[in-house]
């Protein structure tokens, strides 16, 4: 939706017919992280965003084709708004608005290097490497039944008077399970590309260090201790009261959550995932053979 007012500048800046021109190519080496939603995409961002030399910031949702309101940006990353309107107006893509508005971005947070953290980049890479050919993608993967049990309690939170309140959200299951297909799917044509990496979940609770010193190497930075110290990061971009979409992320590093689906899921339930996304989970290599079901069943 367009802001009220401000039709023809979002139209003219990156809302418009041209807005995946693939005639730009930015110069920028951003670092670009998707994956299926609660696969701990903001968990990497976090980590990312406490390395010396990198800012990553709230999602914005600008790699994908949906309007986004400037006064959302503006919101969300604290940014002036006379000068969001300003790279708006000078931009004649959307791409070109990307590579302004981040590198502005960048500079205003200090750093050298941006990156951008949406779930759903990982559905467009073709235009993420169109148009950000120096772009490094990291693909975080995590087990598919812990992502459907994580998706069907999604929201946890809402924000009532800047305080977070839990939820009682109970989605239905199938659409969960698809949607990870979906996700996980649409990034695998891009496994021999040297710009893409896959980053499984549960590796960075394991294995952090060596886990995020693989990133870190992979995306061309040099190793900082404070990406260990995520947690004790208090800055604007992780404002949980204001963006609650999972503020575990910002907290010490925790294998709770791992193999929640031995609880959370029926058999009845396991046998849908089996059912719908059981071979994905074996080609990624969560399960040796497509009898995990009756195995999980006698313990």
């Amino acid at each position: 939706m367009l802001e009220p007012g401000s039709q023809r500048t979002d139209r003219s800046a990156y809302e418009g017919s041209d807005r995946f021109d693939p005639a730009y190519e930015s110069e920028a080496r951003p670092i670009i992280v998707g994956g299926c939603a609660r696969s701990g995409t903001t968990l990497v961002r976090v980590i990312l965003d406490s390395h010396r030399n990198l800012c990553c910031g709230p999602e914005s949702g600008l790699f994908f084709r949906k309007r986004t309101g400037l006064n959302r940006l503006v919101n969300r990353f604290d940014m002036p708004r006379p000068r969001v309107l300003r790279l708006a107006r000078e931009s004649g893509s959307r791409a070109e608005f990307i590579d302004k508005f981040f590198g502005f971005y960048a500079r205003r947070s200090g750093t050298r290097r941006w990156a951008e953290k949406s779930p759903r980049n990982v559905q467009v890479l073709d235009y993420v490497f169109r148009s950000f050919p120096k772009a490094r993608f990291i693909h975080v993967i995590r087990d598919g039944r812990d992502v459907a049990c994580s998706l069907r309690t999604f929201p946890r939170h809402e924000v009532v008077e800047g305080e977070l309140v839990p939820l009682e959200t109970r989605n239905p299951l199938e659409p969960g399970i698809e949607r990870w297909v979906s996700d996980i799917t649409a990034a695998l044509p891009y496994r021999s590309d040297p710009r893409y990496l896959e980053v499984r979940y549960e590796d960075v609770v394991a294995s952090t260090r060596e886990t995020i010193a693989k990133v870190l190497e992979f995306a061309g930075e040099p190793w900082d201790e404070a990406v260990l110290r995520h947690s004790e990061f208090d800055t604007t971009s992780r404002d949980v009261a204001k963006f609650p979409q999972n503020p575990e992320a910002t907290r010490p590093v925790t294998d709770e959550s791992i193999g929640r689906w031995k609880r959370d899921l029926t058999r009845e339930e396991q046998e849908v995932f089996k059912e719908l996304a059981g071979g994905l989970l074996v080609e990624l290599g969560y399960e040796n053979s497509s009898d995990w079901l009756s195995r999980s069943l006698r313990t």
